[in-house]
């Protein structure tokens, strides 16, 4: 049985997924039988076009077993009911990634809504899935009340009780502390947002609000522990914060960007990643592709420059780099034509397009990243070349159309 709970299914693109805390249900995110977080987002137009709205239900509650009066022969002699406990934080996101493999793999993006204990299963679902290379489906996560750093009321419970979720809650306990650890080491993170009540009793500001997090991305509301995940209509803050958040990782992550024909086929023959190519013999086949791959990706450089995507493209230019390099070996000592070369790091790069160059820049297509490489030679020096034999004399002389 799937442990998705869907609030709309329309086969759109991109997916809201709601993750519930401790002791919580599909009832978490409902003010009242008629009116839930879920509807209301799908009751806004501009969420209601871009987004299908789902809830990840998984067991909790305070005691440690449940159906625990259940005769345990029952089990062994074959009923199909399963023996129901509190998983802890770790294994709950291995069951959300199960989930997400098997039956939300379709979706290009998803943005996690995390109330409580549910923020920290989301944090180690996001954080197994980079380790992965998996991770670029999930390009936002919205904290809503969430102990980062743990809960004063999970502590005492903890220490007379075996229930693995309160333990995980506890202040500074080794879950918390070493989601912290690797979040903020973490350097490919979906866009996050950190939302707190002013009157939660449970969560205080200074767990709800990580410490290497940036104030621009925190929000304080007018609520507490409980009504910050049940808006009462869509003229609450913590609702038009959510909604706002939401279409701003919308559009960060997810632009309008396609892949464009290149048309004018002189427009980059003074660029030096040409020249280096004509001094290299590439095919002029070859340098025609290479010109629209750089043509996508200057396209693309104009439309990501926030910081946050500045540094997700560094990332990907270094891996560009790394790509070309290793290959530029291999061209050098098994004495390869300047054309074999090219097709091998274009070739590399398709490779590695699921793995080290996978980014929550979803939009950014194979061609964008091929065209990275060339915008990397476009400089008069012999940081990338295609030839041995590339000096920089020839280049500048090529250069001023000697």
């Amino acid at each position: 049985m799937s442990m998705i709970e869907w609030s709309r299914k329309a086969n759109k693109d991109s997916l809201i997924l709601f993750v519930h805390g401790l002791k919580g249900d599909i009832d978490t995110w409902s003010s009242s039988k008629n009116v839930s977080f879920p509807q209301l987002l799908l009751a806004e137009p501009e969420i209601e076009e871009l987004f299908d709205v789902a809830c990840f239900n998984y067991f909790t509650t305070f005691t440690s077993m449940y159906c625990a009066t259940k005769s345990i022969w029952r089990k062994f002699l074959g009923s199909s009911n399963k023996l129901a406990k509190n998983l802890p934080v770790q294994e709950i996101s291995e069951l959300l990634i199960g989930e997400m493999d098997v039956n939300l793999s379709g979706y290009k993006q998803i943005i996690l809504i995390t109330h409580s204990m549910g923020g920290l299963i989301a944090k180690d679902c996001i954080l197994k899935k980079i380790k992965d290379g998996s991770a670029s489906q999930i390009t936002g996560y919205i904290s809503l009340a969430v102990p980062h750093s743990g809960a004063m009321i999970a502590t005492i419970p903890s220490l007379i009780s075996d229930n693995a979720q309160l333990v995980d809650l506890g202040l500074l306990s080794e879950t918390t502390d070493a989601l912290n650890r690797d979040w903020g080491k973490c350097t490919t993170l979906p866009i996050s947002k950190y939302i707190y009540g002013s009157y939660d009793q449970y969560v205080n500001k200074r767990s709800a609000i990580p410490i290497h997090c940036d104030r621009t991305n925190t929000l304080a509301v007018d609520e507490d522990h409980s009504s910050i995940c049940k808006p009462m209509n869509n003229t609450t803050t913590v609702f038009n914060a959510v909604k706002k958040f939401v279409l701003e990782i919308n559009s960060i992550s997810y632009p309008n960007l396609v892949v464009s024909e290149f048309v004018d086929d002189s427009q980059y023959d003074n660029e030096y990643f040409v020249l280096k190519m004509i001094l290299a013999d590439i095919h002029s086949d070859i340098t025609m592709h290479a010109k629209e791959y750089y043509y996508n990706a200057e396209l693309a450089r104009n439309i990501f420059t926030s910081d946050h995507d500045r540094g997700i493209l560094n990332s990907l230019y270094r891996n560009v780099r790394s790509i070309y390099q290793e290959e530029y070996e291999h061209h050098i000592a098994h004495d390869d034509t300047p054309d074999m070369f090219i097709y091998r790091v274009h070739n590399r790069i398709s490779a590695e397009d699921k793995k080290s160059l996978d980014s929550v820049l979803r939009n950014l297509d194979l061609i964008h990243k091929k065209g990275m490489l060339h915008q990397l030679a476009n400089k008069n020096n012999k940081d990338i070349v295609w030839s041995s034999d590339t000096c920089l004399d020839a280049l500048n002389d090529l250069k001023r159309g000697a």
